[in-house]
């Protein structure tokens, strides 16, 4: 990504001190009850004295709840609380017939089959639904689909197999809703079904006895944003009779793993759900969870939204992924301590091989871009290859599309030459528009705008190429990538531990409720330092008179653009740890640009980014790119001077001047076309350099130069 704008959120000061009043109000009003309870009388000037201290402590937090459009004390308090409500669950469509259904195979001992998914939401609302089943005396069964053998949700392959077991009612959590054609099989095969789904309904329900999916267009309950744990969690409360809020103590871990996991917008009811679930796993009397925190070293500490997204969710969905879903199951339903431990070790053995195989997919990858730097110059990057796991190429899409900010995607071609792909997309593009406009060249897809999948045959991988490409420049000719949203703009002599430990109460993060990014504007980087072998780094920052240590993962020094001396504004996330010294302030970096860049460097740079890609500028535009002789020397002298880092041109660009990056990009790509600069590696890191020229070279001749001339 050349640039990347960023985009700092208004702040309403005297909203944001309306609620640091009140939050310092209700705290100061918390503690003068604490003291009463213990006979301590406060007077007066005690209580203005507290709540005066507690105002400045929360002072950060405000601002950010205030940069987010949270204006009424009232809400703001609520949303630190995180108890909003959970609503009736017989609010759900068809709740009330699938509970009725399940009562009555309860009573007449019938089995039950839950049929799950082979992701961690779908393991996790199968677990769920079990366990509370089970405690009702049912008859149950589990089954989990394979990602290679089945694909995704409930096959006529696996109704058949419940039905030569004499199974007859089945139970889906998770999926369902779209398993139009396999209900109606199960159906004529005597089996009931009952659907409880999350996803987006079709036109046409399937057939079951009831469908459970709060994004049904006549689902009357308030909150549409449930994962599938969450809709389990709402039915076993159902089923009980009890409010959600009861049920919380007993699975809210599981519906709070899964909720996050599957990057639901962690508000609302979810927030309940998802705080009330982190408080049971920090005691969690369930074997399978606390191996697998004691596994990746979480057993005893503070387990966070993070903690689940970065440590558990892998583990979990590495079983599906690599091989079968079931272990993940197991591990989650074990009451044994000892084969919690073996399951749990196995599942991170399992994420580790996948971790393998992804590296080498990416490496195939990386050298596919190396023989033909081509496909880089797409819109839509399609790469693909011969046997990659088909449990990986999902997350190397991923990876590409933050490394090359356009949407990618990777198939996986077996010995039958089938190929199956898995995509991702960037904020403004539709993927499964684009894939669904080529639906003559697949055998089959599906998905939706921001991920899709794919089954093509090989031979028409090269037209499939072509065409996505062609839809791309139709429908969306520049692709305009997404700003940074950066909460508050911040100084450093004015951070205090107090007010950075306060950011808390806006936990658990996550969908919808990101972690708060700061702005720390004119920072001179002082020192850089290496950490985990190089793998990332850590800078001394120093504005003013203060200084923050900030790291920044992912960013080895090697490839790291600015040097000791640069002043650079950094959008960070910030947090204390408690050191030799006591408590100190630590940042993480999010993104790091010179000092002062302005926006508009970000909008030239994707004008010149549709421009390579062929896309039809407006003579504005092109002016607007066109740089003159004089200016391509000025990019020319740079290079001479020193090479520059080619993974990230923002310092080139500000060198030079915001207003010019345009012109500055255009006259890096036309010496680039003429051979008369390359990219080199060093150190782990590509550089641009000089070519001694073999004869004269014409500029005239760089093929970008020429879309400009055409006006």
């Amino acid at each position: 990504m050349i640039c990347r704008a960023w985009n700092l959120k208004p702040l309403d000061r005297q909203t944001a001190a309306g609620l640091a009043e009140a939050i310092a109000q209700e705290q100061a009003d918390q503690l003068e009850m604490e003291a009463s309870s213990m006979g301590e009388d406060w007077p007066e000037a005690k209580y203005l004295s507290v709540r005066t201290a507690c105002q400045k402590e929360v002072g950060l937090l405000a601002g950010v709840l205030a940069a987010r459009g949270i204006t009424d004390p009232d809400e703001a308090l609520i949303l630190l609380a995180g108890e909003e409500p959970l609503s009736d669950p017989f609010l759900l469509k068809d709740i009330d017939k699938a509970c009725a259904r399940i009562q009555q195979a309860v009573e007449k001992g019938e089995t039950i089959v839950i049929f799950g998914d082979y992701d961690v939401d779908g393991v996790t609302a199968t677990a769920l639904l079990y366990q509370h089943l089970k405690g009702m005396g049912a008859q149950v069964k589990c089954m989990l689909p394979s990602r290679e053998g089945d694909g995704y949700g409930l096959s006529k392959n696996a109704i058949d197999s419940i039905y030569k077991k004499g199974y007859r009612l089945i139970v889906t959590v998770d999926n369902g809703i779209s398993a139009v054609e396999e209900a109606a099989y199960a159906a004529s095969l005597g089996i009931e079904l009952i659907v409880t789904d999350h996803h987006l309904p079709p036109e046409v329900l399937p057939q079951a006895v009831a469908v459970v999916d709060p994004r049904r267009e006549d689902d009357p309950s308030p909150f549409k944003a449930l994962c599938g744990a969450g809709v389990a969690f709402k039915l076993c409360s159902a089923l009980d009779g009890c409010p959600p809020e009861e049920m919380l103590e007993y699975c809210s871990d599981l519906a709070a793993v899964g909720t996050v996991a599957d990057v639901m917008p962690l508000t609302g009811e979810n927030r309940t759900l998802v705080k009330a679930g982190l408080r049971l796993l920090q005691q969690t009397d369930r074997p399978g969870l606390g191996a697998l925190l004691q596994e990746v070293g979480l057993y005893g500490k503070p387990v966070t939204s993070e903690n689940i997204s970065y440590a558990l969710a892998p583990r979990i969905n590495a079983a599906g992924r690599m091989d079968s879903a079931v272990t993940a199951l197991q591990l989650m339903l074990c009451e044994d301590e000892v084969r919690a431990e073996e399951l749990a070790h196995k599942l991170n053995e399992i994420n580790a091989a996948r971790q393998e195989i992804e590296q080498k997919i990416a490496h195939a990858v990386e050298a596919q871009l190396e023989a033909d730097p081509e496909l880089l110059s797409d819109r839509v990057v399609l790469i693909w290859g011969r046997d990659w796991h088909q449990g990986v190429i999902g997350i190397v899409a991923s990876r590409m599309v933050e490394r090359c900010g356009r949407p990618v995607v990777v198939v996986s071609v077996d010995e039958q030459g089938e190929g199956r792909g898995s995509g991702r997309s960037v904020p403004g593009f539709n993927l499964h528009s684009c894939i669904a406009a080529c639906s003559d060249l697949l055998i089959r897809f599906g998905g939706h705008a921001m991920a899709a999948g794919l089954s093509v045959e090989e031979k028409n991988l090269p037209e499939l190429r072509r065409r996505m490409n062609e839809w791309a420049a139709r429908t969306c000719p520049v692709l305009h990538t997404p700003p940074l949203e950066c909460d508050l703009s911040v100084r450093l002599d004015r951070i205090t531990v107090e007010g950075v430990r306060a950011l808390d109460r806006l936990a658990p993060f996550g969908a919808a409720n990101p972690t708060p990014v700061f702005l720390l504007e004119g920072a001179v980087v002082e020192g850089i330092y290496p950490v985990s072998e190089g793998k990332h780094c850590r800078l001394r920052l120093r504005q003013g008179n203060t200084c923050l240590y900030a790291a920044w993962f992912g960013m080895s020094p090697d490839r790291l653009p600015y040097e000791v001396g640069d002043t650079v504004d950094a959008a960070l996330n910030l947090s204390v740890y408690d050191g030799a010294r006591g408590p100190q302030l630590s940042g993480r970096i999010v993104d790091l640009h010179p000092a002062g860049l302005d926006p508009e460097a970000a909008r030239q740079a994707d004008l010149v980014e549709a421009l390579r890609r062929g896309a039809p500028l407006s003579p504005e535009e092109k002016e607007l790119l066109c740089p003159d002789r004089n200016e391509i020397a000025a990019v020319y002298r740079e290079l001479r001077a020193r090479p520059w880092h080619a993974e990230d041109l923002q310092p080139l660009v500000a060198r030079l001047g915001a207003g010019q990056a345009g012109k500055t990009l255009v006259a890096l790509t036309a010496l680039e076309q003429v051979g008369l600069v390359a990219r080199t590696e060093r150190g782990g890191a590509r550089f641009l350099t000089l070519v001694p020229a073999q004869g004269k070279k014409d500029l005239s001749d760089a093929p970008i130069l020429k879309c400009l001339e055409e006006r």
